[in-house]
Formats: C-alpha cells, structure tokens, sequence
C-alpha cells in the first residue's frame, strides 16, 4: 500500500492539514527543533500530487536518538533512516502514508533545493504544469512502481530545478583550495588546506566580491620544498595566518546564509573542508552541503571525459591567468569556466 502511485486534484486543505502536524510535532519536539516547512507537490497551490503532506523540520544537530524517535512514534511516525538520501533522515506516518517527516540541517543542500524548487513551482505556472502533467503520465504507468516513477521524474526535476536557482537569484560562490602537499605520500587524510580563495558570481554570473585567506596548518605546520615551490607560499605566510576553524567561519560568513550554492573543480576541495573539519571537530557549515561539482558540469556539456583546469580553460578557447596552484587565481579562473557552462545562453 504504501508504494502505490495515486494523485489526487489539489485539496485546498492541505495547508491547514500540514500546520496542524506541523504545531504538533513542535509540541512534541520543543526546543529540539528550528524552522518547519511544508514542501513537496502538496505544498503547490493547484497542483495534483500524492495525498500525503511533506514536512521539512530543519535542526542545527542532525543526530537522530531516542529523544527524536520516541516522540515522533507516539505521533504514528516510522523511522526509516535515510531512505536513499544521505544527510536527511526519513519518517513515514500511516498506511497508505499521509505524512512524510524529513529531518535535516537547515540550511543544507536539501533544505535548500526543496524550498527553491517549491517557490519556482509556486510561481512558475508553466512548469508546475508541465510538472503535473509528467507526474500523471508517470502514475498511470508506475502505479505500483515507486522506484521507476521516482526515476522517471528525475531528468525534468534536475532541470527544472537549475531554472530554480537562477529565478531565485541565488549566488553563486566558487572557490579553490590549496593545502599541503608532498612529492610522495601526498593523500587526502594527510593534507590540510593552507588557501581559501572564492569568487562570489552574483544572477547575472559576474563578479560581485572575493575571498582570500591563507591557513596556518595543525598537523604538520611547516611546508614542504615541494609545496613551496608548486604554491608560492612562503612559510612564514602560514605561520602568520589562522587556524583552520577561524577562516572556515570568515569563508561562510562572507558567503552568506544562503540560498546560496558554492561550486568548485571536482569534488576534491568539498572533501578537503570535510577532512579539515572532522580533523578540528568543527561542523562542515550547512551552505557548503550546496555543491556544484563544475568539472563534472564540464564533461556532460561538452560529451568528454572529466579534464583538469587547465585543459578545460584550452578547450574552451581561454587563457590562464595568475598563477596556477594559488587558490584565488584557481577560483578566479574556475568562475570563468562556470560563466561557459552554467550562464545565460
């Protein structure tokens, strides 16, 4: 029953339905939780959808224990962890479901995407009906296939998710790392990043401000020859500087809260901040979770296999400018590339 694929015409009701639960689970939950949003197809004014209210509850404290579990099963809630979605925890209210529960950062890339998308839906009457008119087809021929009609939606979700984030005018910031670095022995765990550099693009894809700051490394504060020489930071550059924790939080505040979406060549410099965090136990800031990974960006507009920087720059008839391996010059010539391929046509 649960999987069973059946839309029903819009319910006026449906709002006043997800403030009743919505005030419920805040009187079971208190303190525990932050801003509570109604999302999801139900959320859309007009359009036909899955009778089952979407309930986006953002924390600050992802963990998901007994004083989460317990009173939401008092309320008819199943936990059924992540679901398929990494970062966001699932709960499930009846059968056939009439409510779905999503615990999740505020402010992270769920968070986020859910409450654009819902907004461009609200406002952009053609795709909300092109979005319906998907959906019904999809029901009729997944009626009992949760998994393909979930996949079938997904291509015309994506894009019209990227109309989304250019109507709500959000920005986009691009930024490189440097971190430390060996002639042999250089891995992931190892490094630390000793460069922030970002460009902030603003809806128009141009540049409205930068970031710049250089790290002092914990583990192993005093640079290699090699890194020296690849990056052009002088030692003495890095023992002036802070910490990791202090410029992260500059970074994320210079950023902004968001929405906001931040993109890089690869995911390699995402997974650097992860590494830094977890090695200074300090929280990766939920706005980061928004990543664009351009390089792959890249490879799907123009049909190759991932290139690095420079040969991406080549392809695209542009030159290199500044100086290669320096975090600003990288994320200054990065938002060029974005500029290509993700800016008006």
């Amino acid at each position: 029953m649960d999987d069973l694929i059946e839309l029903s015409s819009y319910d006026a009701g449906w709002p006043a339905a997800f403030a009743a639960e919505r005030d419920a689970v805040r009187a079971e939950l208190g303190g525990r939780i932050g801003q509570v949003e109604h999302i999801g197809s139900t959320a859309v004014p007009g359009m036909a959808a899955k009778p089952t209210i979407d309930i986006m509850v953002g924390v600050e404290d992802l963990v998901v224990d007994d004083t989460v579990v317990g009173p939401l099963a008092a309320r008819g809630y199943r936990y059924l962890g992540e679901y398929g979605i990494p970062g966001r925890h699932f709960f499930r209210k009846g059968s056939p479901p009439t409510h779905h529960l999503h615990w999740v950062r505020t402010g992270g890339d769920f968070w986020w995407k859910q409450v654009v998308f819902r907004d461009y839906m609200r406002a952009a009457a053609e795709d909300a009906r092109a979005y319906e008119t998907l959906k019904r087809g999809l029901a009729d021929r997944f009626h009992n296939d949760r998994a393909r009609y979930t996949a079938s939606k997904s291509e015309f979700v994506s894009s019209a998710l990227e109309r989304a984030w250019r109507w709500s005018k959000a920005p986009l910031v691009v930024f490189d790392l440097e971190a430390t670095c060996w002639e042999s022995g250089t891995v992931l765990e190892r490094q630390e990043t000793i460069e922030i550099g970002a460009v902030r693009l603003g809806a128009d894809f141009a540049a409205v401000s930068e970031f710049q700051r250089l790290i002092r490394p914990k583990d192993e504060p005093t640079l290699s020859p090699f890194c020296l020489r690849l990056t052009g930071i002088r030692q003495e550059e890095v023992d002036a500087a802070q910490e990791y924790p202090a410029v992260l939080a500059s970074f994320a505040d210079w950023g902004g809260p968001g929405p906001i979406r931040y993109a890089s060549w690869s995911t390699y410099d995402l997974r650097q901040l992860r590494s830094d965090c977890r090695r200074h136990g300090v929280p990766l800031p939920p706005a980061l979770e928004s990543h664009v990974d351009l390089r792959q960006r890249f490879a799907e507009a123009r049909k190759v296999e991932p290139p690095t920087m420079k040969r991406a720059l080549e392809l695209l008839g542009l030159p290199l400018e500044g100086a290669h391996h320096r975090g600003l010059d990288d994320a200054r010539n990065t938002a060029r590339m974005a500029r290509a391929v993700m800016g008006p046509a």
